[in-house]
């Protein structure tokens, strides 16, 4: 693979951790919702609850379960996306080396 075929490969690599950081994100404060929801819970009435599950102002308990799995299912996608960084990274330095180009940035000119 050349090196601009791993430039390539890590940028697309990048955006994909960033969109799975977004989702992971998402889903911790959708949990944080539902720690809330439950608290208000004990405030309802049960007719209450569910006009508000049909609203989709309060999460359905087989919803919250499932967001909990995401959370866990997201957090093992990330670290395994930032294991594979790491070997492309280290595949990028290589080509760079292999290239006669320094594997540190450099400074930019002050032309």
């Amino acid at each position: 693979m050349d090196r601009l075929d791993i430039e390539l490969y890590a940028e697309r690599l990048a955006r994909h951790a960033e969109r799975t950081a977004d989702d992971l994100a998402d889903a911790r404060l959708r949990e944080a919702w539902w720690e809330l929801e439950q608290e208000a819970r004990s405030d309802l009435t049960a007719a209450d609850a569910a006009r508000l599950e049909g609203l989709g102002l309060l999460i359905p308990p087989p919803v919250a379960a499932a967001i909990g799995r995401g959370v866990e299912e997201r957090t093992r996608d990330l670290a395994a996306i930032h294991r594979l960084q790491a070997i492309v990274e280290r595949q990028r330095a290589a080509a760079r080396q292999t290239s006669g180009e320094r594997a540190i940035s450099r400074p930019p000119s002050s032309s």
